[in-house]
This record gives structure tokens, C-alpha cells and sequence, in this order.
């Protein structure tokens, strides 16, 4: 999505001949094959407890969540981690202009906020609850580029530090 005058030298090597800059969305295609290539550092462990806490996430949102509530969610939850869940992009995502879609959170009784932070308090809470999981990488995997930024936040959402939360975790509540 970025806008290049020229592409660097180092690109080519790393991605090949087709590479675009100033495109609709950020991403790397890369042949079937590939998903054999076996990944030396991999942390499978970790792998496996985002995907099932997404999916579990996602299935609870899907009972109880109106429809642009759902798909603001689902339109947040890649840009976390990468600090860019803001209502430009997620409008950008969904083909809507900031004010409809606003307009159209509005009319499920939300703000763009309440639900950024609604998920963000639901995904604390899950990787909260695995003691291997650094506060410091919680905080990035819920869009905090600082730790302390995750902490203040936390503990509005909960009265408690990220470290004494886990206790409170059946009180946590939005306190926006």
C-alpha cells in the first residue's frame, strides 16, 4: 500500500521480478509449494493457541454480533498487530467511506472505539490466560506498539495491571 518512486535493490532478490508498491492492500502471494518448506524457529505451540483463540473469538462474535459489528471485527483483527486498526483503514477495507461507516455502527447502538476495544478486551483475556505468552507480545498482538500504552489501557478496561488481571478476568468489562 505504500508509494515507492523506485524499487530498492535488495527487493528483487527477496521477492523477485513482480513487485508494485501504492496498491489496495498489503500482501506477499506465494506458490502452493511453499507451505511445505519446513520453518526451523517455528513455534507451533503458539501457532496453534492464536488460530484456536481466533476461531473461538470469531464463533462467540458470530452468535451475538449484529452484522457490521462482525464485519468491523473481522476487518480489525489483521491490522492489530500492525497498529493499523484505525476507521480509515477498516472503511478503506470495507468499501465504505468513514462516515457511513460510522453511520452504520451507530444504528447497531456503537462507535468504531467501543468495538475496537471491545475486541481488544476480548483477546486480552484469552492470551492473558497463557503464561507463555509475554505481556510485552500481548500488547503488540492487540495493537499496542508499547507496553506501558497496553497496560494504562488495561487497567481503564479493568481497574488492574495486565499482571494482576488475570485474576479479574470473569470482571472484565469495557470502561470506555
Amino acid at each position: 500500500m505504500h508509494h515507492r518512486s523506485h524499487l530498492p535493490s535488495e527487493f528483487g532478490p527477496l521477492f523477485g521480478a513482480q513487485v508494485a508498491f501504492a496498491c489496495n492492500a498489503d500482501q506477499v502471494l506465494y506458490s502452493g509449494s511453499i507451505a511445505q518448506t519446513p520453518l526451523p524457529n517455528a513455534d507451533l505451540y503458539l501457532n496453534g493457541l492464536l488460530v484456536r483463540y481466533c476461531d473461538e473469538a470469531t464463533a462467540a462474535r458470530r452468535k451475538s454480533s449484529t452484522t457490521w459489528q462482525l464485519k468491523v471485527e473481522n476487518a480489525i483483527a489483521p491490522l492489530l498487530p500492525h497498529g493499523q486498526a484505525v476507521i480509515e483503514n477498516v472503511a478503506k477495507e470495507l468499501g465504505v467511506s468513514r462516515r457511513t461507516l460510522a453511520r452504520r455502527l451507530a444504528s447497531e447502538g456503537l462507535t468504531f472505539r467501543k468495538v475496537l476495544n471491545s475486541l481488544r478486551i476480548d483477546l486480552a483475556k484469552r492470551y492473558l490466560q497463557e503464561k507463555d505468552i509475554p505481556i510485552s507480545e500481548i500488547a503488540w498482538l492487540v495493537g499496542y506498539q508499547e507496553t506501558s500504552a497496553f497496560n494504562h489501557a488495561f487497567r481503564r478496561w479493568t481497574g488492574n495491571t495486565p499482571k494482576h488481571g488475570i485474576a479479574s478476568l470473569s470482571r472484565l468489562t469495557t470502561r470506555t
